[in-house]
This record gives C-alpha cells, sequence and structure tokens, in this order.
C-alpha cells in the first residue's frame, strides 16, 4: 500500500507557500496562476521520480487542496477567476487528450492483433465481468456509505458516469513495466468497460429517471428572461441625454447580450470602429461608459426582482447574473477594460 503521508505533507506545504503568496505584496498573478497550473506535474514527476504512483499522488494533494479555492476566493478575485477558467480548459483538453491517446493505441492494437482478438473472446468476458464488478462495488458504496441509501439512488449512482479515465491513464503509466501482450490485453477490456459505461446508463436511464420538465423548458426560459432583461436596459436608456453615436454604440452592445445583431450590422460596426482611427473622444467614451452601467444596473435590478419575488429559478438568474457581471467587468476593470 502506498504511504499517503509525504504526499499530503508536499500538498499542504505547497498550498501555504501559494496562499502566503497571494497574501502578500510580492503576489503576481501570472506567475502564481502559473504555479497553480504547474503543481499537479510537479506532485506527479516527483512521485514517479521515487517510484510509486503519480496519478495516486496528485489524487491525494487534490484531497488536500480541495478547499483550498473554496477558502480564498475573495483573497485575489482576478487570479481566482482567471484560475478556474485555465483549470477547466486544461481539464477538458487533458480528459479529451487521454481519450486520443486512447483511441490511437486501440486502432493500433486492433491492426496488429486483430487475428488474436476475435480468435478469442476472452477480452470481452472479462471487460464484462470487470463493469459487473465496478456496478456492484459502487452499488454496495451508494447503500453503505451514500446519505441517501434508496435502492434506486444506488443504482443511480452506480450507472452514473462513464468509467475508465483514471484507470487508463494508470494503465499507461505502467505501460514500461508489464509486458506489451499484457498491456494491449488491458487496453482492449478497458475498451469494452468504457463503452458499456456510456451504452447502458443511456438505455436504463430512460426508464429509472423521470423526465425533467424544468430541464426542457430552461433554454426557452433562459432566453425569456434574458430578452426582458435587455429590454429593461435598453429602456433606460430613454432617461439619459446621449448622442446618437453613443446611444447606437451602446444599444448594440446591449443586444449583443441575447445575440440579436445581425452579421451585417456586426461589419457595420466592425467598419465603423476602424475607419475612425481615433474612435470616440474622451468624452464620449465617458458618455458611453455611464450610459453602460446604467444600463446594467437596469438589468441587474431586473434580475433582482425576478428573484425577490420568486418569478423565476434562481438557478437561471444566477447564470445570467453571472454574465451580467463579467460583462460589467469588461467596462470597469482598469486591467481587462475594452472600452
Amino acid at each position: 500500500m502506498v504511504n499517503d503521508g509525504p504526499f499530503i505533507i508536499l500538498a499542504f506545504i505547497v498550498m501555504a507557500f501559494r496562499q502566503y503568496f497571494v497574501r502578500s505584496t510580492s503576489n503576481v498573478i501570472s506567475s502564481q496562476t502559473l504555479f497553480y497550473l504547474l503543481t499537479p506535474f510537479l506532485i506527479y514527476f516527483l512521485a514517479e521520480k521515487i517510484e510509486v504512483s503519480g496519478i495516486i499522488a496528485i489524487v491525494t494533494a487534490g484531497l488536500v487542496h480541495n478547499s483550498e479555492a473554496n477558502r480564498s476566493r475573495f483573497s485575489s478575485p482576478r487570479q481566482m477567476h482567471l484560475g478556474i477558467q485555465l483549470i477547466n480548459l486544461m481539464t477538458e483538453v487533458l480528459n479529451s487528450a487521454v481519450f486520443v491517446i486512447f483511441g490511437i493505441s486501440l486502432a493500433r492494437i486492433l491492426v496488429s492483433h486483430s487475428q488474436i482478438l476475435f480468435g478469442s473472446l476472452t477480452w470481452l468476458i472479462v471487460g464484462v465481468v470487470v463493469y459487473g464488478l465496478l456496478l456492484i462495488c459502487r452499488y454496495l458504496y451508494a447503500r453503505l456509505f451514500v446519505s441517501d441509501r434508496r435502492r434506486k439512488t444506488a443504482w443511480l449512482f452506480s450507472l452514473g458516469g462513464v468509467h475508465g479515465a483514471v484507470t487508463l491513464a494508470m494503465t499507461f503509466s505502467i505501460a514500461n513495466q508489464i509486458s506489451l501482450q499484457l498491456f494491449n490485453f488491458i487496453i482492449v477490456v478497458e475498451t469494452v468497460v468504457i463503452i458499456l459505461s456510456m451504452l447502458v446508463p443511456t438505455i436504463l436511464f430512460k426508464f429509472l429517471l423521470l423526465i425533467d420538465g424544468d430541464a426542457e423548458i430552461r433554454t426557452t426560459e433562459l432566453a425569456r428572461i434574458r430578452h426582458d432583461m435587455v429590454t429593461k436596459g435598453i429602456e433606460s436608456l430613454e432617461a439619459m441625454a446621449l448622442s446618437p453615436a453613443v446611444k447606437a454604440i451602446v444599444i448594440y452592445d446591449l443586444r449583443d447580450q441575447i445575440r440579436k445583431n445581425t452579421l451585417g450590422s456586426f461589419f457595420e460596426q466592425w467598419h465603423a470602429f476602424t475607419a475612425n482611427k481615433a474612435g470616440l473622444t474622451k468624452l464620449q467614451g465617458g458618455e458611453q461608459r455611464r450610459a453602460l452601467m446604467h444600463a446594467l444596473d437596469a438589468e441587474r435590478d431586473y434580475l433582482f426582482q425576478l428573484e425577490k419575488n420568486h418569478l423565476a429559478s434562481s438557478d437561471d438568474i444566477d447564470e445570467i447574473y453571472s454574465e451580467l457581471l463579467l460583462a460589467e467587468s469588461l467596462v470597469l476593470d482598469p486591467r481587462n477594460q475594452m472600452l
């Protein structure tokens, strides 16, 4: 069994180091973000250097860092937001990379060992058995340890999720330590497990789960809220004395929130912006900023009233409100300002 102690200590030291500099005057967002993204690679290569599982070391460190972001999110909001977006991007890229490598390896195995594979169905039987054992283990875990221990909940827990990504990563990490024949066998077994984990829930969930009516109409509801919100923002401009040029630009920006601007109107705005190198005067730029802030404030007030009077789902309002705050940051934030 791998001793997790050294990795827990290392993860805690790295976390303390990051948090110290976040709260110091020496904090640099780009350097801190880069260090945060490189942390799992550092831990992985260090673990592999001392000949223990790098995957397990990263998982252990992840458990230590699990609550770090939640308890330090306001210490450096720009850094936190950038870090979250980069982590989400890297997660998608690396998850996809695992399956791309897996697909390439599988294609090579099928080409070079097609006679062996199709001459025996041992790999298929083992894959089905492994998938069945995984279902049983997850079902028992849900019945024993998950708060809602009902049978149906346990089945949903056991069937949910595509299995195999972490196992594939661990398999590739020991590729040089096992024979090529065994490695190929494990890969095709994993293929069976992954395909079953995608197909079986797709079929069974249609019978186990009720239709979520709110989810079916959510897209329409979000579009309606956004449309009414932008309408409120545009109406609020009528109370302001704006020059025609500024008013047209602000209305265009607000309509962009609901993607109502046509491609033709985009090219008109683009041509006007590039043709007029000087752009708006300094006075007009301030006028544009005030108009946008006034309109965005009216939109936020509209969302607040929806929430206050329970006229829309909190999740829907939160999603739109977060987009609105990001749009507002493009107007206000001096480091990200696009005016």
